[in-house]
């Protein structure tokens, strides 16, 4: 499939990589066809593209790889959604949020993780139950903390 998207210009999108989101995206309800494409090779960020909208991209990243004991409170009756049996049977991606001309005060929504079932094709936006997740956690703080620690420094 073809698509015109606003971040990477007129693309062939895989089915492999387009997901059904049966409630939309917070704020973006109306919406629920979207891909998941990779910025550019070796990066981990992403777009979330919707597939209705092309003008509606999501900057992403797979949280794991940021944070990686990032435990989501999510109650498991949300789970059915995205077909899923456990929070481990997804995978989950905050939305980026990067200020006008301060990329080095990029934000991630760890408050309200995209959960994402590959097998299923499925996606949903969620609340995370835990005080310590917040919608605008400071990206670059949070990746060096764990880079520290995964270092021996802390």
């Amino acid at each position: 499939m073809f698509f015109e998207t606003r971040a990477l210009g007129r693309i062939e999108i895989d089915t492999a990589l387009q997901f059904y989101f049966p409630e939309g995206i917070f704020a973006f309800e109306q919406y629920h066809h979207f891909a998941l494409l990779p910025t550019k090779t070796g990066s981990t960020f992403h777009w979330l593209q919707s597939l209705e909208e092309p003008q509606l991209a999501f900057l992403v990243t797979r949280i794991h790889d940021v944070a990686p004991d990032y435990e989501p409170v999510i109650d498991p009756q949300f789970l059915a959604v995205i077909e899923a049996n456990s929070v481990h049977s997804a995978e989950f991606w905050g939305i980026i949020t990067v200020p006008a001309g301060k990329p080095e005060k990029m934000t991630i929504n760890l408050q309200g993780p995209v959960l994402i079932n590959r097998a299923r094709k499925l996606g949903a936006q969620f609340i995370s139950e835990d005080p310590l997740h917040h919608v605008r956690t400071p990206l670059l703080e949070l990746v060096e903390k764990y880079n520290t620690n995964a270092a021996g420094g802390g």
